[in-house]
């Protein structure tokens, strides 16, 4: 079972999720896929609004794994979620099974 703390970031994690799948069905429609577009990063820090340079293809390709957010890198947090890849302006984190049943019902596809 998470504890408070990890269950709020998994909450602030989605809501930023939920964000850039709004951006990506409205801003980022139509744009070639080679493209960089913006994504705010997907950290547990409500107040964060960095944004996260990519191509469409490769936030695409993270968001069809529920337990995957995209992030900048030093925003991690370590008790909550494990770094699986770390790339040029961004890291991917995968969250801690403990609160996979949270990001998994706020994944939308």
């Amino acid at each position: 079972m998470a504890n408070l703390r990890k269950t709020r970031i998994a909450h602030n994690e989605n809501a930023f999720r939920a964000l850039n799948e709004s951006l990506g069905a409205s801003v980022h429609q139509g744009r070639p896929p080679n493209e960089l577009a913006g994504f705010v990063c997907e950290c547990g820090n409500p107040a964060c609004d960095d944004t996260i340079r990519v191509p469409i293809p490769t936030y695409e390709a993270l968001r069809a794994d529920s337990q995957l957010f995209i992030l900048r890198p030093g925003h991690e947090a370590l008790d909550a979620e494990d770094v699986v890849a770390e790339r040029e302006g961004y890291n991917v984190v995968r969250k801690h099974e403990d609160v996979s049943e949270i990001v998994s019902r706020g994944h939308t596809r």
